[in-house]
């Protein structure tokens, strides 16, 4: 079964922004974005985002703001980058491509950046329901509570790994309908897993991609061709919570097919350009 990866959102967090107001107005009014402050009424409305959308099309958030502080007086902004994948091409297109001149001008004005987190979507282009779907957590260190129950579907088109009631989650995947999410005339069933705690220690291109590989590594995705053959190991895999011995046979004596959730080279790609300046001081550094 073919499938297709794309990055759906990326989130990153820029270093003492308040010492490059005039570039990042210059780069909002070169790239034709506006800024909306977020309005903040209460003191429950303190997380509010601010939000940044093209001035034609102000409907359509781009990206999503935050701004936060520390005790020594580093202020941290966030700009999380969403919906890259919409099946909009024409939106789409002008959202990746706004993306990597962000970060060509993160770059060029030397302003101190990391990632935060990074969602990755695998998507299949299928007639067939999200219940056609397996996804399995293989690794559960560090959850706060048990795995979400496979039949627990939100509106028959969702399906959460993790306990979604837990607030902040250090990681969280989900299967989703695409097509009903998005008003979309094809099929799509979209696998996603957010990648959530990239720490400060993760930075260079060699241990950020280790560590997203890792989280990869703690789930894993079947489809099968009926519901029925997979309901029937959703079962067994809910009396554990885990990829017994047991199960894999099941799987396989049902047909299951198993998913590789891997990065593809488009996406290593845009985790190299993250890292180009580290990558190329490196590469002068061995070469001295």
């Amino acid at each position: 079964m073919q499938v297709h990866h794309h990055i759906d959102s990326i989130t990153i967090q820029v270093i003492n922004l308040q010492f490059y107001q005039e570039e990042f107005i210059y780069f909002y009014e070169m790239h034709s974005l506006l800024f909306i402050s977020a309005d903040v009424q209460s003191i429950d409305d303190i997380h509010k985002p601010d939000i940044i959308t093209f001035a034609t099309d102000t409907r359509h958030p781009i990206i999503y703001s935050y701004h936060n502080g520390s005790v020594d007086g580093t202020t941290y902004t966030t700009f999380k980058f969403v919906g890259l994948k919409s099946y909009n091409q024409k939106l789409d297109k002008r959202k990746y491509r706004l993306l990597n001149k962000f970060i060509d001008f993160l770059i060029k004005i030397e302003i101190e950046y990391r990632l935060k987190r990074f969602d990755i979507a695998y998507d299949f282009h299928i007639n067939k329901s999200i219940k056609n779907f397996l996804p399995i957590m293989v690794n559960r260190i560090g959850l706060k509570s048990k795995p979400n129950d496979p039949f627990n579907y939100y509106e028959n088109t969702t399906l959460y790994l993790e306990d979604n009631s837990v607030k902040n989650p250090s990681q969280r995947a989900c299967i989703y309908d695409k097509s009903v999410k998005n008003n979309l005339d094809e099929r799509i069933i979209r696998f996603e897993i957010s990648i959530r705690n990239i720490k400060h220690e993760h930075n260079s291109y060699e241990m950020t991609v280790k560590h997203i590989q890792q989280q990869l590594s703690k789930y894993r995705l079947f489809y099968f061709p009926i519901i029925a053959e997979c309901n029937k190991n959703k079962w067994l895999y809910k009396s554990k919570y885990k990829l017994s011995r047991k199960l894999e046979k099941s799987i396989v004596k049902s047909g299951g097919t198993a998913i590789e959730l891997s990065l593809s080279d488009e996406i290593l790609e845009f985790l190299a350009k993250l890292f180009c300046k580290d990558i190329i001081e490196k590469m002068i550094v061995e070469n001295i």
